[in-house]
């Protein structure tokens, strides 16, 4: 296929409605050209049909749903997830973040499109006395219009929007992810300092016991009954579980500290009331893995990744084409400005140009292997990420299924110990054994009941990373 380069001065000697029929018949048969470069074909995963770890009762099919934080029924909760999604700066410049990419959009059409510029002006020049035989000074008004135009040929600003599309598809993806982080993040601590909140109840509890324990060994101390040895092991085991009390309060404040940057919210003023964490967390069903590939917005972030990678594949095997470029130029032009919009100030002008790649060193090979390897690179980086998207959901599974475990076992061991406890203080208080038995007793069974409040803590956050695993639906 040959296309001559046509000259600005040959166009001028034509005809000018011949130009432009001939012209306009030109761009039609040419921008009906096919689009170059591979199209996008999205890729296949071949995943299990089901998770190693997920219990049949859960069902394997899972239904898609958006507030997922509701499942929890807590109204305090709630709350704090709607002052994120409302208030968390980090979330706004995400938004941000999207709108430029969807800007580069329409900057990437605009290449596709004429265009056209204007710049009226006025000019005053004097001629060479020696030359015209007579110097002279004149204005010179004109008022131009330019055209500039490149004629998409074969795809290559087609596949440029294309990839600019993809690519701010993969910002909206961003900016999903980012809100489940932000919300997944906010529900945990929320929960990390309910079980905090909880685990003060315990030690407060144990504090006012060891209080009330002091008091009647020091009775006993008085009456003779005991030992001063006694009285400084319950001082001991007082101040101990004084200091440990002190301790959670601080973890809490921290934790609030927290949500109140999560929630835009300063941490001055910010708080969240006191609600000992109770009961378990509800049961996720962890659904198939196919389903993955559609709930999790890092996955479909790396899957329009290599869509926008696929494009500028597109692009580089374009550059192995003829290109069409169109520059004109219309306008008005008088050394009279009476005389600027009359019929002979008019003039004009077009230039069609083709480009040849005929000898290019080498450099559009270099680029087409290029972006291939750069496409062959983010397909190996979405298969990674559907591998570990996997692997979060079993890690999640595995640990709900021996939370579960872990917790049956240690309500058991709440239970005895609470006993124990109970034969340890009435066999002192008989007078058949010591205090240390009191005290080996009551540190047991309250070590056992703060592990069970650490417990369920880690249980519901394991609930919330299960469901961020999930991508926030299920």
């Amino acid at each position: 296929m040959f296309f001559p380069l046509i000259s600005i001065s040959s166009i001028q000697a034509f005809d000018g409605g011949a130009v432009r029929v001939g012209v306009l018949a030109g761009i039609l048969a040419l921008v009906s050209c096919a689009t170059v470069g591979p199209d996008y074909q999205q890729p296949e995963e071949n995943l299990p049909d089901s998770y190693r770890w997920e219990s049949s009762k859960n069902g394997r099919s899972s239904a898609q749903r958006d507030g997922w934080w509701q499942v929890f029924n807590d109204a305090q909760l709630n709350t704090l997830i709607t002052q994120v999604r409302s208030n968390n700066h980090d979330l706004k410049a995400g938004l941000k973040r999207l709108e430029q990419a969807r800007s580069v959009i329409g900057i990437s059409r605009a290449a596709g499109l004429p265009q056209v510029g204007g710049a009226p002006g006025i000019s005053r020049q004097r001629t060479s006395g020696q030359v015209t035989g007579g110097g002279s000074a004149f204005n010179t008004y004109s008022a131009p219009l330019t055209l500039d135009w490149e004629v998409d040929l074969f795809g290559r600003i087609r596949r440029q929007v294309e990839a600019a599309v993809s690519d701010a598809q993969g910002s909206e993806e961003d900016l999903n992810a980012l809100l489940l982080s932000l919300e997944t993040e906010a529900a945990s601590r929320y929960f990390t300092l309910r079980a905090l909140d909880e685990e003060i109840e315990i030690v407060s509890q144990g504090v006012k016991s060891r209080q009330d324990s002091l008091k009647l060994v020091k009775d006993r101390h008085e009456l003779g009954a005991v030992s001063e040895l006694d009285v400084a092991q319950a001082s001991n085991l007082l101040a101990s579980s004084e200091a440990d009390l002190e301790g959670l309060k601080r973890e809490r404040s921290a934790q609030e500290a927290s949500l109140a940057v999560l929630t835009g919210s300063p941490a001055t003023t910010f708080r969240v009331p006191s609600a000992p964490l109770r009961g378990t967390p509800p049961s996720v069903p962890g659904g198939v893995p196919s389903e993955l590939l559609r709930a999790r917005p890092d996955i479909r972030r790396a899957e329009r990744a290599l869509a926008a990678e696929n494009a500028r594949v597109g692009v580089a095997v374009a550059a192995f084409y003829p290109s069409l470029s169109l520059s004109g130029n219309l306008g008005l032009q008088s050394s009279d400005i009476e005389n600027l919009f009359s019929k002979g100030a008019r003039y004009w002008s077009i230039s069609p140009q083709v480009y040849l790649p005929i000898l290019q060193g080498g450099r559009n090979e270099a680029a087409l292997a290029g972006a291939q390897a750069r496409y062959e690179e983010v397909l190996e980086n979405y298969q990674q990420t559907v591998l570990e998207a996997l692997a979060e959901v079993e890690t999640s599974l595995a640990a709900r299924k021996f939370y579960l475990s872990q917790s049956a076992a240690l309500d058991r061991a709440v239970v005895a110990a609470e006993k124990a406890s109970e034969i340890a203080n009435a066999q002192y208080e008989g007078g058949i054994s010591n205090y240390l038995s009191v005290l080996d007793a009551e540190r047991t069974s309250l070590d056992a009941r703060r592990q069970q409040a650490v417990l369920r803590g880690v249980h519901f956050g394991n609930t919330i990373t299960l469901i961020r695993s999930l991508g926030g639906r299920w």
